[in-house]
Order: C-alpha cells, then structure tokens, then sequence
C-alpha cells in the first residue's frame, strides 16, 4: 500500500492506493504551520484506522516546508564562500527586471547577508584553466571568520568551478575539518555544475538557507515512519530519498503543485486528452500550467523572485486562493491576496476568527450561496454563513456597496489575478487557451472553473474525481528520478550539426566525454537505490542556442531530431531562425528514473448528467456548474465539463 501526502498552506490532503494502484481511502484536515509534520503523521495514523490497516504503507509526501522558509524569511544563519572580488554577485544580480516601468525597481533581498560573505584568493577560467592559485592561507582566514558566526549552513561557489572543481573540493574540506557535521554544506559543482555565476550562485545560497529547516523535517518525519518508507516529491516531478532530500533540498520548492501536474496528466490522459492548462486552485494560492502530453520542464525557475537554476515543472503561481484577504487599499480599492489566513485561523466561516472579522474568497462564496449550507468543510467543519456575511460587511461599508456586491466583487478580483496567470503560460508564449482543456482541482477550483474558461474562451472543463486532492494523487504516480547535468559550451560545425540531426548521436559521438560522465553517475545512482535494470529509465537532453545568444532552448536527444527541434521551437518562440548562424550545445543533461507509479479511479457510481446552473460536490472539493455549461460525470468521477452554443460570457 503507498499513501500520497500533500501538505498545503490550508490543508493536509491524504490518499490511500493499494499495490495495484486502486485508491482506497481518502483523508483531509488542517495543515499545522507550527509543526507540518503533525498533521502528516495525525492524518496518516487517521486514513490507517479507518482501513484498518496494520503496517506503515510506503508514503509519497510533497511539502511547503522549504518554500514557506523562503516567503517567510525563516532561513537558516548560513553563509558563502566565493572566489575574491565576487562577493556581491548575489546583490548585483541580473539587470532584467520583472517590471520594465517601475521607477524604482526593487529586488528581492538576498538569503545570504553581505556581512556572511567571505572571498578567498583564488581564479580558475571558463575552460577548467588556473589564472591564479588558490591561497592556502585565506582559505584558512575565511573559515576561521564563519567560524565565530554561529551559522547553520555554508554554500561554496567559486568562480567557473563547473569546469574544474578542484578549488572548490579543498575549500570543502577545510570546512568540514573545521566545523564536521555542525553545519550543512553545499558545494556548487555537486548541486549545479552549470554555468553562469549569478544563478549558479543562487542556486547554492538558497540551497544552504532551506536546507538545516527541510532537513531536520525530513529527518523528524523519517524518524516516525521509518526512512525507507518515505520518499519526498521533487520539483521536477519525480520523488526524491531522505537522503537526497536532505543534501539538497532547492529540489523541493515546486514539491506540491509537481503532484498536481502529475494527476491533472494522469487523468486527462484516461480522458482521452492531451494538451491541457491546469488550474490548481487551494487555500493559500493557485498555480496554472500549460501541458502538452507531459509536465513541462523548465531550468529558469524562481523561489521568492530569485533564479534556481535547477530542473522544476513550469509553472506561475499567483497569491489568490480559497483562504486570500480582501481589503481596501488606500485609494479606496478593493483588493483581494496576497495575503492568506491560511488554516488558522482561516476564513471567516470557518468560525475560528477572533475580533474584527476579515472576509476571504471562500467567504465570498458562502454569501452568494455557492456553497451549500450543509456542507462539511474538509469533511468535518459547519459552515458558518453568519460569520461570512459579517466580514464581507466590514469591507462592503468601507466601499460604499452592499453584501452582494461586495462579494461579487471579491470573486471578481481574485478571478482577473487568475486569469492574468493563465495567459501568461498560454497567450504570452503563443499558446490560445482555446485549443486546450482546461483541469481544474484543488479544493477551490471548481468554484471558478467555468468563469474562468469563459474569460479565456476554453470550452472544455476536465475536474477530476478526487479533486481536492489530486496533487496527493499525482504523487502516487510520480517515479524516482534524478537530473545529472554538465556545461560543454561547444559550438557545432557544420558537418557536426549535420550529425546531430541523428537521434542518440549529439551525445554519444560528439559529447563522448561528457556523456560518460553523466551515465557514470546515473549509474551509482541506480545502484546505490536499487533500480533494477528493466525499471531503468534514461532521458538524454541538451540546452541549444545560436552562437552570440544569451538564452538557450532545451531540446531531447532521444529518437528525435534535435536541431530540428530547436528550430522549429527557436521560430515558434521569436518568429524566426538566424540564417547561417552556427549552433551552440551549452549543457548537457541525463535523467536516470525509476518505475513509475500507477493509480486506478474505482467506479463508484452511474455515469450522470446535468445542465448549469447547478452545484456538485464531493468529499474534497465543490463544483460550480454555470448556465450555459453541460456536465458530464463518468462512473469513475471524473466530470467533464462542455460550454454550449450561445452561453454567455
């Protein structure tokens, strides 16, 4: 038996699948901010007891812990250690900037402060080459400094270590000589042996500000459940060890909506769809992706507006969810998020405020009558109307509306933020909304669902059984995996380029090299996990650009042709190909995976019908059927929804 965990910002959701995948029982209750791993472990002993199983299953766990450190501030004392005259790259950072107009830009503060920023006396080049020796003596003055620092965690990233890692194993050593194992280490070419500095840097110094938080959780967790019987999703949308997990933590900070992507794909695929944009609506934000057959990956990430450089599903996340604050800003507007009142003490109508009350989305819901007032909250809590209309009230007189209205307009912010995520992974990249069917889940998207696909002209609505918990199903699906990367920054000829049209070739026959060095660790990985040889799963890929290009484009190498792929992805994305412009290989990359798992909707009840308006609810989550819109409910759960001719809008 394996149970999926997700920890959210509002809730805990739990599912239970037997070895054949077949799901069994499902589980839901407040997160526990305070300690996260409470409610994982109540909420596991709870689906246990009502199964009346007898033995610890295998759990799949995706956790906040790493990312809510970061939004929070509540990182470790780490420092970095970098090579002299570098020691405010992370203060410099890029000069791109999120928002082009703004007067004064402001950039996110580094994880690392400048006073725990030592340089050491050392310079290697961009091809492996000594320009100048490392200084014994200022390796020893810069750790003799952190070691009257108190600190929790070091990252070490030395200039173009990528290329020759030799500085920067001395440099490590000497640490642990010194501190042992009373702070966590991070070593810049064992993380990300990539080039580009700033993100490089990053990469590492957040790395060393999650991980003694991350690891001492994982390590509590593992201490209940048993090490071997936990695995932790990865942003990369596979699971990860304890272990791993603990040396590397960065890897988690997309850990829950990665499940999501997962179910959303395992159930529309069942569905007979394949090209999806989902819509992962819970308490505390939502996360939207566009997904063409298989979660999208992306090495341009972010974690609280800083760059990670690392393997993670693409997606926008925006502060709207079930639980975000509507207020009225000085101007007299209302505004909805990015703030949450997250699981405690939650909305209004969850009944646990205390003073003046503060209305949230699901509170707006409640006034308009959209959700049922007999309904359980998680299963468990009454819905407490009266609380609801008492805190839209005290934002409806500071707008000069009344009840409805003012509710009407919460949805309606929260939905324009919504919307404007969306767009931004489908139209902004020359994707139309249209051509995709929309997933909605999480606990709150079936409540905006059909609003939202009207918006955006979508005409197909795809909510899973299970909805309010389906990244916990995506996990159960998810397969042990891991991404080895290496910088090559080789620029291809044009007999070269010819060759690489032919699938496999770029890596075995022109990158020999640096494609042993990959599979030599793919394969200690498969051994050191246990992978056997008929579960072993490779994914050679490469990162492209045409020479004098500052950005590449990520392409596979398997059974396809590469430079065609990147063509033809170069011309989708920017409207042309440079001709006779040589093509660059700046990274290659092998992903070494395990068996994936497999999950089975049972049928539990008569395919259905219904024409909007009308509400459905489950266990989990509640959907809102608009005029207009036609619902389709198969045996398994699964609802489909169709917009019919004329709806309106």
């Amino acid at each position: 038996m394996r149970i999926g965990v997700d920890t959210g910002g509002t809730f805990t959701d739990l599912i239970l699948a037997n070895a054949t995948g077949d799901i069994v029982a499902t589980h839901k209750l407040l997160s526990t901010p305070d300690d996260p791993g409470r409610a994982v472990v109540d909420g596991i002993e709870a689906l246990l007891a009502e199964v009346g199983a007898d033995h610890q299953p295998h759990v799949v766990h995706g956790s906040t812990v790493a990312t809510n450190a970061l939004l929070e501030g509540k990182v470790a004392r780490a420092a970095l250690i970098t090579t002299t005259g570098f020691e405010d790259v992370l203060r410099i950072a890029r000069q791109n900037r999120p928002s082009l107009f703004a007067l004064v830009p402001q950039k996110p503060a580094p994880v690392i402060d400048r006073g725990r920023t030592v340089g050491i006396k050392q310079r290697t080049g961009p091809e492996g080459q000594t320009i100048s020796p490392m200084d014994p003596a200022s390796v020893s003055e810069a750790v003799e400094t952190l070691a009257g620092l108190r600190l929790e965690s070091i990252a070490i990233c030395l200039l173009h270590s990528y290329a020759n890692p030799d500085d920067e194993r001395r440099v490590a050593r000497a640490v642990r000589e010194r501190f042992g194992d009373a702070v966590h280490l991070t070593v810049s070419h064992e993380l990300l042996p990539e080039w580009r500095e700033y993100e490089r840097t990053s990469t590492c110094a957040i790395n060393a500000a999650v991980a003694p938080r991350m690891n001492g959780y994982v390590q509590r967790l593992a201490a209940r459940l048993g090490p071997d019987r936990l695995s932790i999703m990865a942003s990369h949308a596979g699971t990860l060890a304890v272990e791993e997990v603990g040396d590397q933590p960065v890897r988690t900070i997309l850990s829950g909506p990665a499940g999501g992507a997962l179910g959303a794909l395992a159930v529309a695929r069942s569905l007979g769809h394949e090209r999806i944009i989902t819509f992962d609506m819970g308490g505390t934000s939502t996360d939207v992706a566009l997904l063409d057959g298989e979660p999208g990956l992306t090495t341009e990430g972010e974690a609280a507006g800083m760059p990670v450089r690392l393997p993670m599903v693409d997606l926008h996340t925006v502060g709207a969810g079930g639980g975000s604050m509507a207020w009225v800003d000085d101007g007299g507007a209302l505004r909805v998020g990015p703030e949450s009142c997250g699981a405690d003490p939650g909305p209004a109508c969850y009944g646990r405020q205390a003073g003046d009350l503060v209305p949230a989305v699901t509170d707006a819901h409640a006034v308009l009558g959209n959700l049922p007032r007999d309904i359980k909250l998680a299963g468990r809590m009454d819905l407490e109307v009266a609380a609801a209309e008492s805190a839209v009230d005290n934002i409806a007189h500071k707008l000069g509306l009344g009840r409805i209205e003012t509710a009407e307009g919460i949805l309606a912010v929260a939905e324009s933020t919504m919307a404007r995520a969306i767009r931004k992974v489908s139209l902004e990249r020359g994707h139309d909304p249209s051509e995709y069917a929309m997933v909605s889940f999480g606990g709150a998207g079936g409540l905006h669902a059909c609003r939202l696909a009207e918006a955006l002209g979508m005409s197909r609505i795809i909510v899973p059984a299970h909805a309010g918990l389906l990244s916990a199903v995506g996990m159960l699906t998810a397969a042990r995996s891991l991404t080895f990367s290496i910088a090559v920054v080789r620029t291809l000829d044009d007999a070269t380029c010819e060759a690489a049209r032919r699938p496999g070739v770029l890596a075995s026959q022109i990158l020999p090299e640096a494609a042993a060095s990959l599979e030599k660790q793919a394969l200690a990985w498969f051994s050191r996990y246990g992978v056997p040889e008929t579960d072993r799963g490779r994914r050679w890929q490469a990162d492209l650009r045409y020479h004098g290009q500052s950005f590449e484009i990520t392409v596979d190498l398997d059974n396809t042709d590469p430079i065609a792929s990147f063509e033809s992805e170069h011309e989708r994305l920017y409207g042309y190909n440079p001709e006779g412009r040589a093509i660059e290989v700046v990274t290659l990359r092998e992903t070494a995976s395990g068996a994936a798992g497999t999950i089975n909707f049972p049928e539990i009840q008569t395919p259905q019908t219904a024409a909007g308006p009308a509400i459905l609810r489950d266990r989990s989550s509640t959907l809102l059927v608009r005029e207009g819109w036609r619902a389709s409910t198969s045996a398994e759960g699964h609802t489909m929804l169709t917009r019919m001719n004329g709806a309106a809008s």
